[in-house]
């Protein structure tokens, strides 16, 4: 995912920093270890909030209008959206975690159609999900009171806030994969999760059949792109 660099990097950049301080901090003196026993419960809950790009991987056809006019679509740049969640956890074993995540985004992104040499269209789509995520995380051993971990999962979602008339409107359903890794932190009275998950989706997004458009030129526009996959990169901050 070449445009949301920054992003990535960003949190890369955190993750590395926090758990590198803290590894360094308790490897220099013997750290206070807060909320020993918060591990082996069986049931949590918690909320998340975040920050995440939204994207559609795009598959163009090849359209020429009847115009005689080539339409080629894309997805230029990323704008940052809202994301927050509740999460349901059950510990299986030790160290690995079986997590439901209901969770609430908000965002879009602007699809610009190109002639292969200048733009001659650009469209905003309204990417508003519910998405339910489902996924595995595993704890690496603790180290004071940080722990590294990784997830994977898969997640169905639902896309909200497409209206009649829009140029560009995706399905109702979506289904995708998921991986992330992060870090718990272990307060006094809380423990806080940085985490940078990338989402897949697996599904074709693109609603094609639109009838209200079937008098409307921009229909061009829908009967351009062949299939619309969307993905997402999210850093969340979950607090248990």
């Amino acid at each position: 995912m070449r445009r949301p660099f920054s992003l990535l990097c960003a949190g890369l950049t955190l993750f590395v920093s926090v758990c590198s301080g803290g590894g360094q901090a308790w490897a220099q003196r013997e750290v206070i270890q807060h909320q020993p026993y918060v591990d082996l419960r069986k049931y949590y809950l918690g909320f998340r909030l975040g920050m995440h790009a939204p994207d559609l991987r795009i598959t163009n056809r090849g359209y020429m209008t009847p115009e005689g006019t080539s339409l080629w679509a894309d997805t230029p740049s990323y704008q940052p959206g809202f994301s927050v969640g509740v999460i349901g956890g059950v510990v299986l074993v030790p160290s690995l975690e079986l997590r439901l995540m209901p969770t609430l985004h908000l965002g879009e992104t602007e699809v610009d159609y190109t002639d292969g040499r200048s733009r001659v269209a650009s469209h905003s789509v309204k990417m508003h999900s519910v998405t339910l995520p489902l996924e595995l995380k595993w704890g690496a051993m603790r180290l004071g009171n940080i722990r590294p971990f990784i997830s994977a999962g898969i997640y169905a979602g639902s896309f909200l806030g497409g209206r009649r008339g829009d140029v560009l409107r995706l399905k109702a359903l979506d289904y995708g994969a998921m991986l992330g890794f992060g870090c718990d932190l272990y307060f006094r009275l809380f423990k806080l999760s940085p985490q940078l998950t990338l989402s897949y989706g697996l599904s074709n997004a693109l609603d094609a059949k639109r009838t209200d458009l079937r008098d409307d030129h921009r229909i061009y526009y829908t009967h351009a792109i062949e299939r619309a996959a969307s993905r997402m990169v999210l850093l969340s901050f979950s607090f248990e």
